[in-house]
């Protein structure tokens, strides 16, 4: 249990910082999915949020647990970092057992289905919840799953496979070499290409050098307007 004092801390900071972002105590609750009631009572200094709750109002504000522990030293925001692409099977998620929800987020697995190859639209319905290792995403805050097509083509082939599901940092667009993309097309379509940017043309690169570059001509548009987001994680199920 920790002392009142520290209490009193960590409830500074989340107003803190809550209020630095401009979101009011019942936006607040809704994005870390805790009641209203308890984050005015961890606020206050009255109650200890548990682990998962905390790292959950820490994702929401986009802030670190040692910030919000007011530990010395400790950086108010992680830079977000690239992280690579593993296509396997998530550690514990299959497995036996309970998950601790300090261990794991569930990022939104959306209906529809993403190509890699001839581009295909992503419905925004949430369909139900992967659950995804914390170290894996690191502080990445608008995080969205998806399936990869079945008949997604050859063009990712063998990073990304067909079936596999990715999850797509929607705030990150920076185009570097080693990253992978959502891309939409002309007709709202949506594909997994590595880019790379020459105005006025974004140039859509397939893992697999067997299959052809393809390129979208954006005079006029910024080629972040175009970009889903970047792939942070894969998994490739068995079934």
């Amino acid at each position: 249990m920790a002392k009142p004092s520290d209490l009193k801390e960590v409830g500074k900071r989340i107003a803190q910082a809550r209020k630095k972002r401009g979101l009011n105590p019942n936006q607040l609750a809704r994005k870390a999915d805790i009641s209203w009631a308890n984050l005015i009572r961890y606020e206050e200094g009255k109650n200890e949020p548990g682990a998962g709750k905390l790292l959950r109002i820490a994702d929401a504000l986009g802030v670190t647990v040692d910030w919000l522990l007011g530990r010395d030293g400790a950086a108010e925001q992680e830079e977000a970092r690239p992280l690579d692409v593993a296509v396997r099977v998530a550690d514990g998620v299959q497995g036996p057992g309970r998950l601790r929800d300090v261990d794991f987020r569930a990022v939104p697995l959306v209906s529809g289905s993403i190509a890699a190859g001839k581009s295909r639209i992503v419905e925004e319905a949430i369909e139900e919840y992967a659950l995804i290792h914390v170290s894996q995403l690191g502080r990445r805050g608008d995080v969205v799953a998806v399936r990869v097509s079945r008949e997604m083509g050859r063009s990712m082939l063998p990073l990304i496979q067909p079936g596999a599901v990715v999850a797509i940092d929607r705030r990150d667009k920076v185009i570097t070499p080693e990253g992978i993309y959502a891309v939409r097309d002309e007709a709202g379509g949506c594909t997994l290409k590595r880019l790379q940017w020459t105005p006025p043309r974004l140039w859509l690169i397939p893992e697999n050098r067997d299959e052809p570059v393809s390129h979208l001509d954006l005079p006029d548009e910024d080629p972040g307007a175009r970009i889903v987001g970047r792939v942070v994680w894969a998994y490739q199920p068995f079934v």
